[in-house]
């Protein structure tokens, strides 16, 4: 994969980033943060249809790809069951009760929400594996615009609705978002219309759907798992504090969403990368240094995000005041995570992956109870602290396992670094104010000076090992 595809692939996500950065702060100038915690839940609801109505085939589709001669019968016999599945439950839903869905998910008895929660869940399915055939045949410009697609017309749509002058309320902020699904659905069907037209014409293969759901459903599950911890927050704080509490929770997140740029884009070169040093048995000795240098750089940037938090209250109404001093924790887990892709890659190396998926229940059960016992003494400040804990703890996990089971890694001073930015993250979650800020600052403004003075040569050395493979591998292109 040279250069030009991995600025490919990163324009996705970090253009829905951006335009989800764009969306939200405009959406809570004009709708109650009810609204907003309603459209997370409808967002987090249909990453679970995914993962369970989805069996795990489209991560077969992505493993067979390359082994498959007729790729049109691969897509049709790995995507078929989880379409019908989906088709035949809304339908029997529709039959049943309608307003099913808005009842228990927004707390609202309205049919015509109901409905609209439905097509944007079978939307959803069909967006993600249309979208695997773009990703599939290297398609990186192509695969980022279905990504960025939906995230763009919500933001058209909700400045036409807002222009002229639609009722800003749940119905109206949940059409924006369905329709935006379809429109991007038919977008895909018109890119990969001569693949889906030959999948239809090819033959349905019980063989091949029967491997697939062998090596779909056993990460499924593992991924049901990761979905909990990174997705009950969202129930709890629904449940236990208020639809408002979930609101200011999702616009932190939202913001939060800037570090998922760096953990995608640094996703897509790590594993290949670590992958072909093991298979050629080269730089293996590096990796240590390397984690060392990836925590000392989230630790650089957890302090220049504490700094400039403030920034989030020039672009916000007054009533989401709170999410400067969770802004932080929020960002922990996709810091941490991103983190964890470097020092827990070890449990890949040696295909002890039901470990990551043990781990992964293991985190979500913390997650679980520290929610259970913070969200009703603090609402969003609580499920942010809870959050940013039980992501330390799935790293400090999984990198002590990497390091027993494939090569010794510098854990302590891992463990210090990433204690001491749990600690500053939930101390300003938890007392930050308006008053106190500058304490902060002043801590995180020492912080990065020492940082940067004491891993300038090991950070810089990490950077050109990667910078000399990206162009390695443009070279050979």
């Amino acid at each position: 994969m040279n250069i030009r595809k991995i600025l490919g692939y990163a324009l996705g996500p970090i253009g829905s980033a951006a335009f989800g950065i764009l969306s939200l702060p405009l959406i809570s100038w004009y709708y109650p943060a009810e609204d907003i915690g309603r459209i997370v839940l409808l967002q987090t609801i249909s990453a679970l249809t995914i993962l369970i109505l989805g069996l795990g085939l489209d991560q077969a589709y992505i493993r067979e790809y390359y082994a498959s001669e007729d790729k049109a019968a691969l897509f049709k016999s790995f995507s078929l069951s989880p379409f019908v599945l989906s088709i035949v439950g809304g339908l029997l839903i529709l039959l049943w009760n309608p307003s099913w869905p808005s009842e228990i998910i927004f707390d609202l008895n309205n049919t015509k929400l109901g409905i609209l929660f439905l097509v944007f869940l079978l939307t959803t399915l069909f967006i993600r594996f249309f979208s695997l055939i773009l990703r599939m045949q290297e398609k990186a410009i192509a695969f980022s615009l279905s990504q960025l697609t939906p995230k763009f017309l919500i933001l058209v749509l909700v400045l036409l609705f807002i222009l002229i002058g639609l009722p800003t309320h749940t119905t109206s902020l949940v059409f924006a978002y369905t329709s935006a699904q379809i429109l991007t659905v038919a977008v895909l069907i018109y890119q990969t219309r001569t693949d889906l037209a030959a999948a239809i014409r090819s033959p349905w293969s019980a063989k091949l759907h029967k491997i697939g759901l062998q090596y779909g459903l056993p990460l499924a599950f593992g991924n049901l798992a990761y979905w909990g911890l990174t997705s009950i927050d969202r129930f709890v704080l629904k449940e236990m504090a208020s639809l408002e509490q979930l609101g200011i929770y999702s616009m932190a997140v939202s913001f939060g969403a800037v570090a998922l740029i760096f953990q995608s884009v640094f996703s897509t070169i790590w594993a290949p990368l670590v992958f072909k040093w093991v298979e050629d048995n080269t730089n293996l000795d590096k990796i240590g240094g390397i984690t060392l240098s990836m925590t000392a750089l989230i630790s650089a940037m957890v302090c220049f995000i504490g700094i400039f938090s403030p920034v989030v209250t020039w672009i916000l109404p007054g009533k989401y005041a709170s999410v400067q001093f969770i802004l932080l924790s929020c960002m922990m887990f996709p810091l941490f995570y991103t983190l964890t892709e470097v020092t827990g890659i070890g449990l890949n190396v040696v295909k002890k992956t039901w470990l990551i998926t043990a781990v992964n229940i293991a985190a979500f059960l913390l997650n679980f109870g520290l929610l259970y016992w913070l969200v009703p003494l603090l609402g969003a400040r609580g499920a942010a602290m809870a959050s940013a804990t039980s992501f330390w703890v799935f790293m400090l996990i999984k990198t002590e396992l990497s390091s027993r089971m494939w090569q010794k890694l510098p854990c302590r001073k891992i463990y210090t670094h990433t204690a001491l930015c749990l600690i500053l993250c939930l101390g300003y979650t938890y007392f930050g104010n308006a008053g106190n800020y500058y304490i902060f600052a002043l801590i995180w403004l020492a912080g990065l000076i020492a940082l940067t003075v004491k891993y300038k040569t090991p950070l810089s050395s990490a950077l050109s090992v990667v910078k000399g493979r990206l162009n390695k591998k443009h070279s050979t292109q």
